[in-house]
């Protein structure tokens, strides 16, 4: 019985570590790719670019983004920091976003549940790690419209990995090159008939991925409960046809749903 529970607490304290790690990273990762994204094209354009490179994408350690003071490692406990501090920093007394423990606390319970579903430690690990991504990306795309290629990878490699030595491999990677077919082949149709782009490649990248994870034989499912989400989503929120609904979130959810149904 205490052997269960420490194991539990272990596992609790690995994957919370990770959603602090996940939390920072998304929002990083966007400020990151701005900078170099407006250095590339004063590159291409020949304009010098003299902007030096956003202290919140290159710090290492991670500070209070009003006053800028450096944490320590008792302001960085996953949640219970967050509790100890009644949700302000512990030097300026400005309020810390929800946004980072609703991320650690979406590990916790998404992670959980593999632990009692899941004997072998290597796929256990995989799991672990495939669904950060998820979260991290679905985070990343839901605020920002953008899908971090790191993430794809990470899922796309954790995906292939699980069906490596198994029968399934062939559905694996079958479900790889379908998702990527079905998105670029969207993407192509209206950049050459409409002049437009109605999806991006983040998302075919994306849904590669998560075809190698959940195999050719739930692509169906997949793609139909998320279309159904993003229809859902467009009339209860009466989001008109001219905006730009990041589609991500919805093949994520859609994803997870399957795979936790299928457990």
């Amino acid at each position: 019985m205490y052997e269960v529970i420490f194991i539990y607490l272990i596992y609790a304290s690995l994957v919370l570590s990770i959603g602090s790690y996940s939390a920072a990273y998304t929002r990083r990762w966007p400020i990151r790719q701005t900078y170099l994204w407006e250095k590339e094209a004063h590159l291409i354009l020949s304009i010098p670019f003299r902007t030096s490179s956003p202290e919140d994408a290159q710090s290492k350690r991670s500070f209070c983004v009003h006053c800028r003071h450096l944490l320590s490692w008792k302001d960085l406990i996953p949640v219970l920091s967050f509790i100890a501090l009644k949700g302000r920093c512990r030097y300026c007394k400005n309020a810390i976003s929800y946004r980072y423990s609703i991320i650690e606390l979406a590990h916790l319970a998404l992670c959980l549940p593999l632990l009692s579903s899941n004997s072998n430690i290597s796929e256990l690990l995989l799991l672990t790690v495939l669904i950060s991504a998820l979260i991290t990306a679905g985070t990343v795309d839901l605020e920002n419209k953008l899908i971090p290629d790191e993430c794809s990878a990470i899922i796309l490699t954790c995906g292939l990995l699980l069906h490596l030595f198994s029968s399934t491999l062939s559905d694996s990677v079958l479900g790889m090159l379908m998702g990527y077919a079905l998105v670029y082949s969207l993407h192509w149709a209206y950049l050459t008939f409409r002049q437009c782009e109605a999806i991006g490649l983040g998302d075919a990248k994306l849904l590669a991925a998560l075809g190698a994870w959940l195999g050719l034989s739930n692509m169906t499912n997949l793609l139909l409960c998320a279309s159904l989400g993003g229809i859902l989503y467009t009339v209860v929120f009466k989001k008109k046809g001219s905006e730009h609904i990041p589609f991500g979130p919805f093949l994520i959810f859609s994803a997870l749903l399957i795979f936790y149904i299928s457990l």
